[in-house]
């Protein structure tokens, strides 16, 4: 069981709401960020947020502006800003630690996550799944024109404004000039010393491995890369999602003890 309380924070002026996603028992909790990608789950308690709220960790998950719940409309840079916001929401909580944060991030959060995580060090540990590499090669893909044709008729409450023909216009130009200047690709290199674990399926189409090994090959250490074989970009297999799971889970419980015991040795010393 875990508990689930709404939680709301400020980017730019912009309401951002989202939910903290914790484990049963008294806190305070280390505490993870999960940024969704593009337009990621309606569900972000489901699945990965409640598997690390089981294994003690206080969990923010929320929607980045311009996406269901939240105010604002979407753009990169924008999300970039959300992402630092929502640093500072989890590390001044009562619920999490003050001296420890980690950030989970799937598909295009991935990339925001590698900017922002760039310039923003307070992270402590950054696992990314699947993660867009290159947002340059991601704005001007071919398929962003059937993703976007595909959530306007299907669930266009998403992302605010998808259905007006210009604001789509506007948005993916934008999308194009933002990732002209915040590449994960030319960003992901200052991330270091932060510890870095990359999670990828071996059948993913969305995002190709040699991408995402392109992007592993240009961070620093301490860095680690998972292929999990038969996984696609959504986990649909069981098999791979359980696997991809696990390892998630027993990497941020490792990075978690790492800082536990540094800190106890620090104040040995002392």
């Amino acid at each position: 069981m875990v508990k689930i309380l709404p939680t709301e924070f400020t980017s730019e002026g912009e309401t951002i709401r989202g939910r903290f996603v914790l484990p049963k028992g008294k806190g305070p909790f280390p505490g993870i960020c999960k940024f969704h990608g593009l337009p990621g789950e309606p569900d972000q308690v489901s699945g990965v947020a409640t598997r690390l709220a089981e294994a003690g960790f206080a969990v923010l998950t929320f929607d980045f502006r311009g996406f269901r719940e939240s105010d604002g409309v979407f753009s990169l840079a924008g999300e970039i800003k959300d992402a630092s916001a929502a640093i500072s929401h989890l590390l001044e909580s009562d619920l999490t630690v003050d001296s420890w944060s980690g950030v989970y991030a799937a598909s295009f959060g991935g990339a925001v996550a590698v900017c922002a995580l760039a310039e923003d060090r307070r992270a402590n540990a950054l696992c990314l799944r699947a993660p867009v590499y290159d947002t340059l090669w991601f704005a001007q893909s071919p398929m962003i024109r059937p993703s976007v044709d595909y959530i306007v008729q299907t669930d266009p409450a998403q992302i605010h404004g998808i259905e007006d023909p210009k604001t789509q216009a506007r948005l993916l130009r934008g999308m194009v000039k933002d990732a002209r200047v915040n590449n994960p690709m030319n960003e992901v290199s200052k991330i270091s010393p932060c510890p870095l674990l990359i999670v990828h399926g071996s059948d993913d189409v969305g995002v190709d491995l040699a991408g995402v090994k392109r992007l592993y090959e240009l961070a620093g250490e301490p860095k680690d890369l998972v292929i999990v074989e038969g996984a696609d970009h959504n986990l649909s297999d069981p098999r791979a999602y359980e696997i991809t799971m696990s390892t998630v889970v027993e990497w941020f419980e490792k990075q978690w003890m790492n800082h536990r015991r540094k800190s106890k040795s620090r104040k040995t010393i002392a």
